[in-house]
């Protein structure tokens, strides 16, 4: 992850954030965007300060009103909306709006910070540091009036666990808990399992194997909502998730589109990071985001009231630099954007071929990218997240339209060339003419380079499923296709990607690795005291890419977004790159 030291401001115990250069600043509001955003400079820190006496309601946003409905189009789709297997921003985001958890992020005075949910606090933790308590808070509701149990909350983490329902979802459960490399789950797991247990109605105990200092942060995910057992219906759950925020299921259609309306048993003043002011949230999956675009930059009819968080395309940037520079954010992203490459099929060398022919140039311009929306990487770990190291290695640039000479002699030098080519495999989105467009010229630029190209074309709401399933015939492209930190520290970047747990779920991770010294350098780093691990990640990222190389990175990813004249205060949330929606508002 990213930590440094931990600093005690005040209330507030804070993670002191040790900022890169190097990067753009870059911080969103609702008046436009900022003009650093292609110029460099220094780059803001992530934040994740911890405010645990945090009450609700939350602040309220100074002339915010109720009312209207929050559209909100966008180019990829879901592939599901199970709580227990989201690992992906976009569905973060929308059950942050329907699922409380135990702990959750907001901002607080332009920056982020953990507060207290459903519990009362964010921890407490044993002298050992392999016990943590929470306690939730009184009153608690469904959707339905029912009472909210803590033994929900110890069943929606075991569910967690089910390699069938939540194969794509987080794995540091799995690094954790106590027996949790061997749990199976609560529908054929050991059913004396201790990892997990609620020894009353209100109170959740959670044993480790190993410290787990940042526990609190992973506490604000889905899969710490609750789940009553006797409402569980297992794959068809996601078709109506029993919501505990300030809004619930008005009717989903998967792979299509989803409405949230208001839930009559949300009580405010238990929440203090959600605000509710739209009577309802519309999204709209996996439209063409050129077209989406440009109709919310003319805003009429529903449009003014539609919102889209896909990278801005270039053919747009007169408007939003101009005169519709009021209606177009962009701010830092936990995000990095990288070329996938399985090293149980792709040798190192072909590996090498493949970062030394890459045309980043030529797909950004086939895309529509600006540097609006990215910036270029050559590191895995993001320059915001403390202990970053600013390292260079061959063909790994981030910038450049690659060397497809020098790509053709590698490839000879490892047994390849015309009469026996080295075939690359993967899939790619053939409903978007945006990412149509993008495709062609990396399928024509990698033939040049020697490659035998073979892309399998399929809808967007397909591709998600296809390239998170381990053992398909693509060795290259699968997800991630980048990774977003899950709080600022490298703890939650490596772990997950290159540890062998996730291949072990069922998943992918970069380079579909499994590695014994991969997973004992993980272990002696996260082994180490928080304020000591940053320097040791930046190193590990290096000696990664040196002696595996993973994958190949392509670009720091930026939040944007595009919307119309009646949404009011969209503001970029850093540690995401995505708006914090529960303070956005539509002007009546």
């Amino acid at each position: 992850m990213r930590w440094t030291k931990v600093l005690t401001v005040g209330a507030v115990a804070s993670l002191g954030f040790v900022a890169a250069c190097g990067a753009p600043s870059q911080t969103g509001t609702s008046s436009g965007a900022s003009g650093s955003a292609a110029s460099g400079g220094p780059v803001e820190g992530a934040s994740a300060g911890l405010l645990p006496d945090a009450k609700g309601p939350a602040p309220e946003v100074p002339g915010a009103t109720k009312g209207g409905t929050l559209t909100i189009a966008y180019s990829t789709t879901p592939a599901n909306l199970d709580p227990s297997d989201q690992f992906y921003q976009d569905t973060a985001v929308i059950l942050n709006l329907t699922n409380r958890a135990l702990t959750t992020f907001t901002m607080r005075n332009g920056k982020m910070v953990l507060v207290p949910d459903l519990a009362t606090d964010l921890g407490q933790k044993s002298a050992d540091g392999l016990t943590w308590t929470f306690t939730l808070k009184d009153g608690l509701k469904y959707e339905d009036g029912s009472p909210v149990s803590a033994k929900d909350v110890a069943f929606a983490i075991k569910r967690s666990f089910d390699k069938d329902l939540a194969g794509n979802g987080p794995t540091y459960q799995r690094d954790f808990f106590k027996g949790g490399a061997d749990y199976l789950g609560p529908y054929t797991g050991d059913k004396n399992w201790d990892g997990v247990q609620a020894p009353d109605d209100k109170t959740v105990v959670i044993r480790l194997a190993k410290k787990f200092e940042t526990l609190p942060y992973f506490a604000s995910f889905s899969q710490f909502s609750p789940i009553p057992e006797a409402k569980d219906k297992k794959k068809d759950y996601q078709l109506h998730v029993l919501a505990t925020g300030p809004y619930m299921f008005d009717s989903y259609t998967p792979g299509s589109e989803l409405r949230l309306k208001r839930n009559p048993n949300w009580d405010p003043a238990s929440d203090p990071a959600r605000n509710a002011y739209p009577d309802a949230y519309q999204f709209k999956w996996g439209v063409d985001e050129v077209k989406t675009q440009t109709a919310i930059l003319a805003s009429n009819g529903t449009d003014a009231t539609t919102l889209n968080w896909d990278a801005i395309d270039s053919s747009l940037i007169d408007q939003i630099e101009g005169p519709k520079k009021a209606q177009f954010v962009e701010g830092p992203s936990s995000c990095v954007i990288a070329v996938n490459m399985d090293t149980r099929k792709i040798p190192m060398e072909i590996r090498k071929a493949i970062a030394t022919a890459w045309p980043f140039d030529s797909i950004r311009k086939a895309s529509g990218m600006t540097t609006h929306s990215y910036t270029p990487a050559k590191t895995l770990i993001p320059p915001q997240i403390p202990g970053w190291l600013d390292y260079s290695l061959p063909g790994l640039t981030g910038t450049g339209d690659g060397d497809p000479a020098k790509a053709k002699q590698m490839l000879a030098a490892a047994g390849y060339g015309p009469d026996k080519p080295f075939e690359l495999v993967y899939y790619f989105t053939n409903d978007n003419a945006t990412l149509q467009k993008g495709n062609q010229v990396r399928k024509q630029k990698l033939q040049a380079a020697g490659f035998k190209v073979t892309d399998m074309g399929v809808p967007a709401k397909e591709r998600r499923k296809l390239v998170g399933k381990l053992n398909s015939k693509q060795n290259m492209l699968q997800s991630p296709a980048g990774w977003c930190f899950d709080w600022p520290s490298a703890d939650s970047i490596f772990p997950p990607t290159v540890g062998s747990t996730a291949l072990s779920q069922g998943g992918t991770g970069w380079g579909n690795l499994s590695d014994p010294k991969v997973d004992a350098e993980i272990k002696r780093i996260s082994d180490l005291p928080i304020a000591d691990q940053g320097p040791e990640w930046g190193k590990f990222d290096k000696w990664l890419q040196e002696n595996y190389l993973v994958a190949v990175p392509d670009y720091y990813d930026k939040g944007n977004y595009v919307f119309g004249t009646k949404v009011k205060n969209v503001v970029n949330n850093p540690n995401k790159g995505m708006p914090e929606l529960s303070q956005v508002w539509i002007q009546q």
